[in-house]
């Protein structure tokens, strides 16, 4: 049985951890209160980090002169040199980190449509801004999970940050090792996973995994970990997966009959019309690799990216 990592999250400190929002209210959400038993979390206030009270006057992003700053009009206090310095130097102190989950629509947290007002008075705003210190956040850690805990109420979306933080982790680990032979395992078993997420990555990461004895193990290591992170940016698209259930059934398909094989293949067609979830196909194909005694499929972390525990969460929280 696969043993999972455990990830770790940046998380606004906010979102059930402390009454910390500007109206000094917390906010609930049953998933981050499920992950506390599976991830390890570092819950951080960027608001309250630089000074602001609870509850405080609402801040906002107002674009002047072209540039987006962070103001409190109550108090005409301009606060984005305040966030940036703070910005800058608790992301420079983060190690390990797996990936970021923060306030939805906050002007320092908002990872999209954060409201930007063209001046700090009552104004019409655009909703296409990112917070300030989220902002800070993409830019230190470009090819790093990070959601706002809103879009996460989102089935797929959830899936894919799930699969990402605990591809991540299991990395992280291995990375620790600076063994050759356990990076080599770690490919392996995330083959058909890497495989759904770009294929033409992947296939550089086993290039560079080839040559191996041309790197030191810091650079051959560094080169994976930054392949292994834009292969996770964008999650699979339906011909991607199934382009990979289909290697999976080559590796078995003989050993099946006709129905066997016509209700699987019938099953991948309602699949790629959006009738039926990939959930259905791939338990079909781990039924067959449990009594096939598949052990190369059984390890691939394709058919469980992260904790079956999670599950339930992934279901209810639709």
């Amino acid at each position: 049985m696969r043993k999972y990592q455990i990830p770790n999250l940046l998380v606004s400190k906010c979102i059930e951890f402390e009454s910390c929002r500007y109206n000094g209210l917390i906010i609930a959400s049953p998933l981050i209160k499920k992950l506390k038993d599976y991830v390890n979390f570092i819950p951080v206030c960027p608001e309250v980090e630089i000074g602001l009270g609870i509850p405080r006057d609402p801040i906002r992003l107002v674009e002047i002169n072209g540039e987006i700053n962070l103001i409190q009009p109550s108090k005409d206090l301009n606060l984005t040199q305040s966030m940036e310095e703070f910005s800058s130097s608790f992301l420079s102190s983060l190690t390990d980190i797996d990936g970021f989950i923060l306030k939805n629509k906050s002007p320092s947290c908002g990872v999209k449509a954060v409201r930007v007002y063209p001046h700090p008075g009552n104004s019409r705003p655009k909703t296409d801004g990112i917070g300030l210190f989220a902002n800070s956040v993409f830019n230190k850690f470009p090819y790093t999970p990070l959601e706002d805990e809103g879009r996460l109420r989102n089935l797929q979306i959830r899936e894919d940050f799930l699969t990402a933080i605990y591809t991540l982790s299991d990395f992280r680990n291995v990375k620790k090792s600076q063994k050759v032979s356990e990076l080599i395992d770690f490919h392996r078993q995330n083959k058909f996973l890497l495989m759904a997420y770009n294929q033409n990555i992947m296939k550089e990461m086993g290039k560079i995994l080839g040559e191996q004895k041309n790197y030191s193990n810091e650079d051959l290591f560094s080169k994976y970990k930054n392949m292994l992170g834009k292969s996770l940016k964008k999650p699979p698209e339906i011909p991607s997966n199934i382009n990979v259930l289909l290697h999976v059934f080559g590796y078995i398909s003989d050993k099946l009959n006709h129905e066997e094989k016509a209700f699987f293949l019938d099953s991948l067609e309602k699949y790629r019309h959006g009738i039926m979830p990939l959930l259905v196909c791939l338990n079909l194909l781990k039924s067959w690799i449990i009594r096939f005694e598949q052990d190369y499929l059984a390890h691939q972390t394709f058919f469980q990216p992260y904790p079956p525990e999670l599950m339930p969460v992934t279901i209810i929280e639709r």
